[in-house]
């Protein structure tokens, strides 16, 4: 999905059941195949969706360990967010903050 860019936003549905049908530009955008497994992956409200055995699941995965061992928490790393956000754009887009 490297080098996608958000073109067209487009509503989606959730059934009684739970499941959802993502539109076919969507699919062929991320490259997921038919019956592939995919990873739910929550985040303050939002759902990541990513492909079972990709690298962006196994660092998360990793990382999600160290973070456990080095007794982070999720509401810890959530709460520095903004401000870390903030200093990325001050760096990465200085003529906003002159």
């Amino acid at each position: 999905m490297s080098g996608v860019t958000v073109s067209r936003l487009e509503t989606v549905y959730l059934e009684a059941d739970g499941s959802l049908t993502l539109p076919p530009w969507v699919l062929r955008a991320c490259a997921f195949q038919p019956r592939q497994e995919l990873v739910v992956l929550p985040v303050e409200g939002t759902l990541v969706l990513v492909p079972r055995g990709s690298v962006v699941l196994e660092a998360s995965q990793v990382i999600a360990e160290v973070l456990a061992k080095e007794g982070v928490t999720q509401e810890e790393l959530l709460a520095a967010l903004p401000e870390e956000r903030r200093q990325y754009n001050r760096e990465r887009y200085p003529e906003l903050y002159e």
